[in-house]
């Protein structure tokens, strides 16, 4: 154990902002006025950085610069966590699907690199692959180039068969959820169960929302498995197989009940396909956040308290991102609360 990783994990966990705070941000009437609450607290050396005229993006890059910077110094101080490090290819997978939602709407040069921070890139000296999608003329060159530098990862080029932006955002998720799989095959057996229990709703958010997203775009039941087979855990392979040969809303349904016990957030009244995506992404999101907090109530190891601590400030600086850009819109502080509490309860 390296007691000053663990003090630095504990002291972290400590700085969470309280419910209560929240429900005072989420009543600002301004960006200006939520700013300066911010500038009370741990994020009080980003947010001082952040210039007039005040956006909820500049918001957005000043609190992820806290959350990137504290999730490298736990994966210097813990090297062999690989679990850790393969987490962290979250950033730069944000940053391309950034830059392919802005090229697929036309948005190109200096407004394209205003939507972008590398400062995860620079930490780890890759800031040179965000420069050259960034600096892309159409979606095909800047996927060409994010293919070239996920070249240990399994092609199935489904964008080019349904020209939907969005294929390109599954193969970038089956890129980094591959990336977790690997890692969890190398971390020493007495780690690998508690960092496993951490990143499942990761993984399985990935596997349940692209084989939907595939029947959604048409494709055959042949081609939605190959969009999951490469990081598809055999012993899920038989359940995971009935719900690609599902064709309607209710086949899905069944099939996802007989998945292990609380592995798939309840689906509600969800009728469509598209439904039941979107159902599934603020399920897992919840599910991620439950179980990091509890990793800090359980007999903890080192390597699941630093992920723990990454998961849970990723999570605290998504709901700030949400109630910036609830501010900048004018959404009333109660809409904006009752959001973050489907997410989180």
């Amino acid at each position: 154990m390296q007691p000053y990783l663990l003090a630095k994990a504990y002291a972290w966990k400590g700085m969470l902002l309280p419910r209560s705070f929240i429900q005072e941000l989420a009543a600002s009437r301004t960006l200006s006025e939520f700013i300066d609450a911010i500038k009370a607290t741990p994020y009080s050396q980003e947010a001082q950085h952040i210039t007039p005229p005040y956006s909820a993006l500049k918001v957005e890059h000043a609190l992820r610069r806290r959350l990137i910077k504290i999730h490298h110094t736990l994966m210097t101080l813990s090297r062999k966590n690989y679990v850790l490090s393969a987490l962290y290819t979250r950033h730069t997978a944000r940053n391309f699907k950034t830059i392919i939602r802005a090229l697929h709407v036309g948005i190109k040069g200096e407004e394209l690199n205003k939507l972008i921070d590398p400062y995860a890139e620079e930490l780890i000296g890759a800031r040179d692959v965000i420069a050259r999608v960034l600096g892309a003329e159409s979606i095909e060159e800047a996927l060409t180039v994010i293919r070239h530098y996920m070249a240990d990862e399994i092609l199935v080029p489904i964008f080019e068969k349904v020209l939907d932006p969005v294929a390109i955002e599954v193969e970038i998720d089956r890129w980094h959820v591959n990336r977790l799989m690997q890692a969890l095959k190398k971390t020493p057996r007495r780690w690998r169960s508690s960092l496993s229990y951490l990143v499942t709703p990761i993984y399985l958010r990935f596997i349940l929302t692209a084989i939907l997203r595939g029947k959604v775009w048409g494709l055959e039941p042949k081609e939605i498995g190959g969009m999951v087979e490469s990081v598809l855990d055999k012993p899920l392979w038989p359940i995971v197989s009935v719900v690609i040969e599902s064709s309607t809303v209710e086949e899905v349904k069944k099939a996802f009940s007989v998945m292990p016990r609380g592995s798939v957030p309840p689906i509600g009244e969800a009728d469509t396909f598209t439904g039941i995506i979107q159902t599934l992404e603020r399920g897992y999101r919840g599910m991620l956040f439950a179980r990091a907090q509890r990793c800090f109530l359980r007999p903890f190891d080192e390597p699941s308290l630093a992920l723990a601590t990454v998961l849970l400030i990723e999570e605290e600086v998504a709901q700030l991102v949400a109630l910036a850009a609830g501010i900048e819109q004018g959404v009333g502080p109660e809409m904006l609360l009752d959001t973050l509490a489907s997410i989180t309860t």
